[in-house]
């Protein structure tokens, strides 16, 4: 399994590494190889008692939830305004 870890230099002589979204991972070293060694350990441990599942979450109305809502502003009288206050933005 491949897991993203953030490795960072906390001073000349000490690397800490930290799994992406658990923090309570964090481990501190003074090379980045042993940093490394160190939280892949923390993570065999924690994926070792872990148990994983998906869940299937229902929602309501139909299709995709993330694209229901897709297109609704079309109609909204101050979308043009909007859009004009984002190009004023970005220039």
């Amino acid at each position: 399994m491949r897991y993203p870890v953030v490795v960072e230099t906390t001073s000349d002589d000490e690397y800490a590494a930290e799994p992406l979204g658990k923090p309570e991972l964090r481990v501190v070293a003074p090379t980045e190889a042993e940093a490394l060694e160190k939280v892949e350990r923390a993570l065999e441990e924690w994926l070792g008692s872990a148990k994983w599942v998906e869940l299937e979450v229902p929602v309501g109305g139909v299709g995709n939830p993330w694209r229901d809502g897709f297109g609704r502003s079309a109609d909204d009288p101050d979308f043009e305004e909007y859009l004009r206050e984002i190009e004023r933005a970005r220039s």
